[in-house]
């Protein structure tokens, strides 16, 4: 059922970033925003990311067709909340992580040991994702605070049409 959920939550985020013909400001924001602070395997969703991405501008288009578009854009980067607050939020979102589902009417003792080892492992994987996205944060951008500008990035953003919508290369 998550990943059904995961999967709907992705396809809409991916369907409103580029549903439109012509490529605008709005939406490179959100597949900037979706494609790169966004990160639904690592629990980093749209209600958990610490970033957002504010006051986009294309400052030169370098590529524009029906299928492909390249710009160079400039954008702030955001905090939606401090550091301490992206930690707090990535051990909420760790501790109701769960390891994938077993049948237990099947289960014998070896395939419980095993279940437990995965369990264990599952949990490690989390906690440690986690923590280093904590860390790789707090390194790149120091202990920023909520609302505080962390970075103004200026990259060349490449897209390509799938499927009717704009998605990032």
């Amino acid at each position: 059922m998550k990943k059904f959920v995961l999967a709907a939550a992705i396809a809409s985020t991916l369907f409103l970033a580029g549903c439109s013909d012509k490529v605008d400001e709005s939406t490179l924001t959100n597949v900037v925003q979706t494609s790169q602070y966004e990160q639904p395997n690592l629990g980093i969703t749209a209600q958990t990311t610490p970033f957002a991405v504010k006051n986009l501008k294309i400052t030169k288009v370098l590529l524009d067709t029906k299928t492909d578009y390249k710009a160079e854009v400039s954008y702030d980067l955001v905090a939606n909340k401090s550091l301490d607050e992206f930690k707090s939020s990535m051990k909420e979102v760790t501790a109701k992580s769960q390891a994938p589902a077993t049948d237990t009417d099947t289960d014998t003792t070896a395939d419980a040991k095993k279940d437990d080892m995965s369990s264990a492992l599952h949990t490690l994987k989390n906690n440690l994702a986690a923590e280093v996205m904590v860390v790789a944060f707090g390194a790149k951008y120091g202990d920023f605070k909520a609302g505080q500008i962390v970075d103004t990035v200026n990259e060349t953003v490449s897209l390509k049409k799938v499927n009717d919508q704009w998605v990032k290369d």
